[in-house]
């Protein structure tokens, strides 16, 4: 299995080192443009599954990318942070696209944690068009499973789910 494909847009570039470094650690192929011009230019010519994008950057701004990225959640998905937030920018965001938002400073794991869901959300998406026969994702086995998850992909899906999210209270 590929690793995940990953866009980081941040113009801060010490952040954009450290967040390059953590999450390809982990489940992903990360490439990182210190512009928002310069993250545009990168998703016409390189496909991502998901692009963590800062909202205020040189070039052109997060919500920017996030309008070139969101047309296809199944293709792309689109996490915005920024330092400069309130509940109107995050709904704001949402409206438009965006997969979640997350307000600077933050802790390296949430990151992770956030990017996680995020691409289970788009295993649970390119999945549902597999079965469903839509174009774009050949079989269910051309989806990206987080590596916590992939000895559990053969197991009834409610044994995959309490493992992945845990138990309610009360049941």
């Amino acid at each position: 299995m590929s690793k995940l494909r990953l866009l980081i847009a941040e113009d801060d570039e010490a952040l954009a080192a450290l967040l390059e470094e953590y999450l390809s650690e982990g489940d992903y192929e990360v490439s990182v443009c210190l512009r928002g011009d310069d993250a545009l230019e990168k998703m016409k010519q390189e496909h991502f599954d998901i692009v963590l994008t800062d909202v205020v950057m040189p070039g052109a701004d997060g919500l920017t990318v996030l309008a070139e990225a969101s047309d296809d959640p199944i293709r792309t998905l689109v996490v915005l942070m920024t330092g400069y937030s309130g509940i109107e920018d995050a709904l704001h965001a949402v409206e438009q696209g965006a997969y979640d938002f997350v307000s600077k400073p933050f802790q390296l794991p949430e990151i992770r944690v956030r990017l996680d869901n995020a691409a289970r959300y788009q295993t649970l998406l390119r999945r549902f068009q597999a079965v469903s026969g839509e174009s774009g994702v050949e079989t269910a086995s051309d989806v990206f499973i987080p590596l916590q998850m992939q000895g559990m992909v053969n197991q009834p899906s409610g044994i995959v789910a309490v493992r992945a999210y845990g138990r309610r209270e009360g049941r």
